[in-house]
């Protein structure tokens, strides 16, 4: 029996690695640094870089305020309706002013 401190095993979510991609790709279309990212959206430069890298450590919160710096948006409902986006409750949060999206 081990008498050290227990830890978690580091172990990534697929999804959140998915996301990390999608928001990597998405600060290099808008031409942001980590850093800029980091400033848009009101968190820690350490929290841009956990998100890039699919780290399950961050907050919804601010996940939520990453993502919403980017332009992107996460949607949540049962797996099987999220086909249709009519079945999904869209999480949005207030605009932040300065990122450009190049979608609209």
């Amino acid at each position: 029996m081990s008498t050290g401190p227990r830890r978690r095993g580091k172990t990534q979510i697929g999804v959140l690695d998915d996301v990390g991609a999608l928001a990597t790709n998405r600060r290099l279309l808008l031409g942001l640094t980590q850093y800029d990212l980091a400033d848009l959206a009101g968190v820690g430069i350490s929290s841009v870089r956990a998100l890039e890298a699919g780290r399950e450590t961050l907050t919804l919160a601010i996940a939520l305020s990453i993502l919403n710096a980017l332009g992107l948006t996460v949607a949540v409902g049962p797996r099987s309706g999220l086909s249709s986006w009519s079945a999904a409750v869209v999480l949005k949060l207030p605009a932040i002013v300065g990122v450009n999206d190049p979608d609209e």
